[in-house]
């Protein structure tokens, strides 16, 4: 799904919807039970770390051998912080906390890799 997210075959218009479709997931749950903004500014890290993480696997990939134990991982690492965040959370309406956590993590994701890749501006000179 990453190397989906990261081709060149996902385009701005994809990655806008699926950013609107997250926002709107988030906000749906939160009508229901709302995650308090620690818990939300943790998983935003954690999805910027799978940003980080992945950008630092592909770079370490190209020069180890063992590229695959690398990647495995730095897998492994972002699910298993975002399920000790979700063991964490309060009982009570605990599916709609998870479910906001996990969205607050892939836009975290999103929002990274977007600024990331965004196309850079450059200044036209003037002459006034």
């Amino acid at each position: 799904m990453l190397n989906f997210w990261y081709s060149e075959s996902c385009n701005r218009q994809i990655k806008l919807i699926v950013c609107i479709i997250t926002c709107t997931i988030i906000y749906v749950c939160s009508a229901i039970q709302q995650l308090t903004p620690v818990f939300a500014a943790i998983s935003l890290g954690i999805g910027f770390m799978m940003h980080l993480l992945r950008n630092i696997s592909l770079k370490l990939s190209a020069q180890s051998a063992s590229q695959k134990i690398i990647q495995n991982l730095f897998l492994l690492v972002p699910i298993s912080a975002l399920v000790l965040l979700i063991l964490y959370l309060p009982a009570q309406d605990k599916i709609y906390l998870a479910i906001q956590c996990i969205a607050f993590s892939a836009l975290g994701l999103f929002i990274v890799s977007i600024f990331a890749h965004r196309a850079k501006r450059f200044e036209s000179e003037r002459n006034d």
